[in-house]
């Protein structure tokens, strides 16, 4: 088991460092951005939907930016290789795990001395 729980310790990691590289890359959007002018000026509803758009727009472009960048794509196929390697390792561990347990359960084949059907023998002799 301390290989599949290392596999997918590997998985996470990777997963946090992806959400680190959006992040920084979300967060860089965010300096370059202008202000939005003040709900009262565009009126509560109009802006909440601005802002909401804005926010949207900033999460996806940051997405896309992370993508682009060729350090967050390796990245993202190094992660990709560990998931599926932690896929296989869970897999086969399970398999084996399954297997151990039909074999244990199966007991050696034993001619069973007296069997519930006719064998033709009526088990008497004739004297």
């Amino acid at each position: 088991m301390d290989e599949t729980k290392r596999a997918w310790d590997e998985v996470g990691e990777g997963f946090i460092k992806l959400g680190r590289l959006i992040s920084e890359h979300y967060q860089d959007l965010g300096e370059e951005q202008p202000p939005r002018p003040d709900a009262d000026e565009t009126g509560a509803v109009a802006g909440a939907i601005q802002r909401a758009t804005d926010e949207l727009d900033r999460a996806f472009t940051s997405l896309g930016d992370t993508l682009r960048d060729d350090e967050a794509r390796q990245h993202v196929r190094d992660t990709s290789r560990k998931l599926s390697d932690a896929l296989k390792v869970t897999l086969t561990t399970v398999g084996e795990e399954v297997r151990g347990a039909v074999d244990s359960r199966r007991a050696p084949r034993q001619e069973d001395p007296d069997p519930p059907w006719p064998t033709g023998d009526s088990g008497s002799s004739a004297a």
